[in-house]
């Protein structure tokens, strides 16, 4: 399953002498590693741009098959009959067989920093594989531009997060390079150049995009959903109200500081969400609700035709002030996911004749899908979301009309 005469070639091993790496052990190997290189991960068991079935993986010696200055980290006490054994071997691919082997670069792969390279990536295929078929998750990416700054979000970092948060598997069931449904909203003008039409644009990538997700949930193969999205505030919203609700979903939210990460914080404190009145009016069939979450939002700046027939409410982080850094915890997107829902609850129960609630957010993306998640399909009010541009918030798009 090895490229040998080009391993020995490097080594400088002696075709004749070298002795043969037992059939179990290369087995062995080759489980434990999953068929991937224990540095980039490449899979080794076939090649999809010949698509031709071949094995492409090579097993490199941590400790150099010989006792010799010539074999590769050969001068170690490790003794010789146990250097062809599968915990003295690394499953790799021919580029990296080839870097840690350089005699210019062997004081950087040490024995030391091959074992453990070994442990990690081998402890991660076992967890991996151990995973049961209910731990995976499909993952929905949307991938915009914020105001001129095109966003994305990499499948590795994803990986990485909903198995450090979720214990799950991220799988990606449709795109053509099986990575994810994608929503790709970067190449839309912004909506200062646009216009309503950017509103209505981005409204019908998304729910072209989502058809393959609702196939997906219909036939049984998406039972999880994993959301990693980033774009304007009202699109999300709109993102959240198409989403599925049939199967459980995790919204995840991207976070800034020295690390920019999405996964969630341990360490941040988790914020209570509360709603309150703002203005009341005597026309319950007028009412506002402003999001002040990452900014606050304040009554002067709402548009004039939300004038004092309207009753505003406001829902806001409890006992602190309005802030970017809001929902770096879990528990505070599920504080703010529950105070929302209260206050449609209050809202359907004071204002009753409203057809409609007009909606004003400053909040985080994870929170923006929430809204458009919490909304009852023809059984609450219609969402008419507002998008603050370069002279103050605008009318953007209606959900749930």
């Amino acid at each position: 399953m090895d490229n040998l005469a080009n391993s020995r070639k490097r080594s400088g091993a002696d075709e004749n002498t070298r002795p043969t790496i037992p059939c179990d052990e290369r087995v062995k190997l080759w489980m434990r590693s999953g068929g991937r290189c224990a540095f980039c991960n490449k899979y080794l068991l076939g090649d999809d741009f010949f698509e031709y079935e071949i094995p492409l993986g090579e097993m490199a010696h941590i400790v150099g098959w010989k006792d010799s200055a010539r074999s590769p980290r050969g001068k170690d006490p490790l003794p010789e009959a146990e250097r062809n054994n599968a915990d003295n071997l690394l499953l790799l691919c021919a580029e990296h067989h080839q870097i840690i082997d350089k005699s210019q670069l062997l004081g950087d792969f040490t024995v030391e920093r091959l074992r453990e390279q070994k442990r990690r990536h081998e402890a991660r295929i076992e967890h991996l594989t151990g995973l049961n078929v209910d731990q995976d998750t499909a993952v929905l990416r949307v991938l915009g531009d914020i105001r001129g700054a095109p966003v994305e979000v990499s499948r590795e970092h994803v990986r990485e997060v909903v198995l450090k948060h979720a214990n799950r598997y991220a799988y990606f069931p449709f795109a053509f390079d099986r990575q994810s449904v994608e929503i790709n909203l970067s190449n839309l003008p912004d909506p200062e150049q646009l216009g309503q039409a950017y509103w209505e644009s981005g409204r019908a990538v998304i729910d072209q995009s989502l058809t393959r997700l609702a196939d997906g949930v219909r036939s049984g193969d998406i039972r999880h959903l994993s959301v990693f999205a980033l774009a304007r505030i009202p699109l999300l919203v709109h993102l959240g109200f198409r989403l599925d609700d049939k199967v459980p979903t995790e919204i995840y939210q991207k976070h800034r500081g020295d690390q920019e990460t999405w996964l969630w914080s341990k360490d941040a404190e988790a914020v209570a969400f509360e709603y309150r009145l703002l203005r009341d009016s005597d026309t319950p069939e007028h009412v506002a609700l402003l999001f002040s979450v990452s900014g606050t939002i304040t009554l002067d700046t709402l548009p004039s035709d939300i004038d004092e027939r309207f009753a505003v409410y406001e829902v806001r982080p409890r006992g602190a002030t309005p802030n970017r850094d809001a929902l770096r915890a879990r528990a505070s997107l599920e504080a703010f996911t529950r105070c929302y829902h209260d206050c449609l609850s209050h809202l359907e129960t004071v204002h009753k004749p409203a057809r409609e609630i007009h909606v004003f957010p400053a909040v985080p993306p994870a929170a923006a899908v929430v809204i458009g998640r919490g909304i009852m399909r023809n059984a609450q009010p219609a969402l008419k979301i507002y998008d603050r541009g370069l002279s103050g918030y605008e009318y953007a798009l209606t959900v749930n009309a």
